[in-house]
């Protein structure tokens, strides 16, 4: 089967490079001097209007690369509050499902009064700050 592929794509190859040679081959006695011109479709007025035509292109090119960084700008923040969000929530409820050893409860000590004046002659006034 290959022996069958190579000899198929070298008597192609060969088909191709004799047809080639057999168009180079035309009588110089058939050709005038009108056949040997510029040809209509990449002359110099296709030149000239590409050339017109670049400046435009490379405008819309500009507009659109910028367009596409403003919207790769936003997309990123938005991605960044996504995950952001996502870590927030992960930790609340990992912190709601593994248990947590409960302290000891603590009872605040009892107010201290504070003296508002003293005075030899009457008691002193106390207030208490209840909190």
């Amino acid at each position: 089967m290959a022996a069958q592929q190579k000899v198929l794509c070298s008597l192609l190859i060969a088909f191709f490079f004799i047809s080639a040679v057999m168009c180079d081959t035309i009588p110089s006695d058939e050709t005038t001097e009108g056949d040997v011109a510029e040809g209509r479709t990449f002359g110099h007025h296709f030149l000239k209007r590409m050339s017109f035509a670049v400046v435009p292109g490379a405008f819309v090119v500009g507009v659109i690369t910028t367009l596409l960084a403003a919207l790769t700008v936003v997309s990123m923040k938005g991605l960044g509050v996504g995950v952001i969000l996502l870590v927030l929530a992960i930790g609340q409820m990992l912190s709601r499902a593994i248990p947590t050893v409960q302290a000891a409860a603590y009872h605040a000590p009892a107010p201290v009064p504070v003296v508002y004046s003293h005075s030899h002659t009457q008691q002193p006034v106390w207030l208490e700050k209840e909190w």
